[in-house]
């Protein structure tokens, strides 16, 4: 493991007008989805709580702790997360590979005047695979792939490797916590930081300490 975790603790923060009306506007297209139960389509997607996920994004934030303004949300859903990053001056990139979910956020962050990215993908990236195992899931380099010093993970159509993002955001599936956290070990570079919200006050910061590959 070549990562730490980072003292953090959930607190209430004053929201900016920008963002309040965005977090309200955002929970009511959240709700008209669950009301046209159209979230059968994706049984599993259960939004984070935004005023939690913003205050812990600027908590990292102010503390200076993500060396510079390259974002990703991995499994953005309705691009909240990302619309966050992005009203705190990030570069910011939501990963969905739900083309139905990406419409959404492109959409929702259109209408609020908020410039980020939506790329309709697998958070995995090329070169490592994502298996079911027991207790939950798991992750492994592909073999076949060939991996080397020389592989630096990449999703297309982004102009930078992964191990370049500064700051990652995840709200992971239930029993997809340590294979999120694997996942990060394995393609984030050093000094990347992740926040990882695992349900309501319960919010974890993670610091990559060394570039190196899962066994």
């Amino acid at each position: 493991m070549s990562y730490e975790s980072i003292p953090y603790e959930v607190v209430e923060v004053p929201l900016p007008k920008r963002v309040a009306a965005f977090i309200d506007e955002a929970d009511k297209r959240c709700d008209e989805f669950y009301d046209a139960k159209l979230n059968k389509r994706f049984p599993r997607y259960v939004p984070s709580e935004p005023a939690q996920v913003y205050a812990a994004l600027q908590h990292v934030t102010k503390q200076g702790l993500p060396m510079g303004t390259n974002f990703i949300e991995w499994g953005s859903g309705f691009g909240v997360g990302t619309g966050l990053a992005a009203l705190l001056d990030y570069d910011a990139t939501g990963i969905e590979i739900e083309t139905t979910l990406v419409s959404k956020a492109e959409e929702l962050l259109a209408d609020q005047g908020i410039d980020a990215e939506f790329i309709a993908t697998s958070y995995i990236p090329e070169g490592y695979i994502s298996y079911d195992a027991v207790g939950g899931g798991d992750i492994v380099p592909d073999d076949s792939f060939g991996h080397s010093l020389d592989h630096r993970p990449r999703y297309e159509d982004m102009d930078i490797d992964v191990e370049e993002i500064d700051l990652f955001f995840v709200y992971p599936w239930p029993g997809e916590q340590e294979m999120m956290l694997k996942l990060f070990d394995a393609v984030a570079g050093e000094g990347a930081i992740l926040v990882a919200y695992y349900g309501d006050r319960d919010i974890c910061i993670y610091r990559k300490t060394e570039s190196d590959f899962i066994d």
